[in-house]
This record gives C-alpha cells, structure tokens and sequence, in this order.
C-alpha cells in the first residue's frame, strides 16, 4: 500500500497542532472513533513533544509521519534523526509517592503505553522509528 499518507514537518512545538489534524484528518476516513482518535492524538503528542525537547539536543531536524489502516489497527509511524532513544526501556513512572518527591519525566512515555494498543521502536539507518497502533472500536484506558 503505497498511498500511506504522510506528513513531514520540522522538530518545532508550533507544529504540534499540524500533527494533531493530520491524525483526525486520516483516523475518521479509516474508521477510528473520537475516543481513539484523542487517545492517538495525545499519544502523538508526547511522542513529538519528546524528539523536539530531548532528541535533537544541539539541532533540529525532521520528523515524518505516516498512517494507514493494516487488518483492524490505525499504524502510525513516528521518525526523526534525533538522539537514538528506546522509550520502551524508560522505568515505570512512580505514580504513589506525593507529587513533590516524585522525579520529573516519565508520565508522556508512560501515557503513551496506556492510550495505544501496541508500541515498537527501532533504531535503524540513521532513524528513530516508533510505531504505534490503536484497534478500531476498542478504547483503552487502564
């Protein structure tokens, strides 16, 4: 399926809002609930927020996005050439201790895990490349 749709757009939190209406653009024409949509939206928006911040450390640079339908999923595919990061080895969030001794960081990777069915990451030519996937009709919240 060579029709994917893409979006590429520079590591700038102005471009938050673009990403976000490319997910609700291509999501409602594939089937996905509002529900699944914000869910996937705000999973969208940790990730991107994270390689604008922390990724491209000394620099900016791109990030691609493509979305499509596979069987009963919504895939979204996240790449950048920032710094190589794996956020599916960051710790758990401490979610018991009172807020002021908690250590700042952790909850968008940990949000992102919750709102999305599944995640996988790779490092590979050069590239981050975080997919996630949302099944159509199924909501999730723990």
């Amino acid at each position: 399926m060579n029709n994917k749709p893409k979006l590429d757009v520079k590591a700038d939190l102005e471009n938050l809002s673009k990403i976000a209406d490319f997910i609700l653009q291509n999501t409602l024409e594939l089937g996905l609930d509002d529900k699944g949509i914000f869910q996937l939206q705000l999973a969208a928006d940790e990730v991107v927020s994270n390689i604008i911040l922390h990724g491209y450390t000394h620099k900016t640079g791109p990030i691609h996005l493509t979305i499509w339908k596979e069987n009963n999923k919504i895939i979204l595919l996240i790449e950048d050439r920032g710094e190589p990061f794996n956020p599916l080895t960051a710790g758990k969030p401490d979610l018991n201790s009172p807020l002021e001794e908690r250590s700042p960081g952790g909850l968008g990777i940990h949000f992102m895990k919750k709102l999305t069915d599944t995640v996988q990451y790779e490092f590979k030519d050069g590239k981050n490349r975080l997919t996630v996937a949302k099944t159509l009709n199924q909501t999730k919240i723990e």
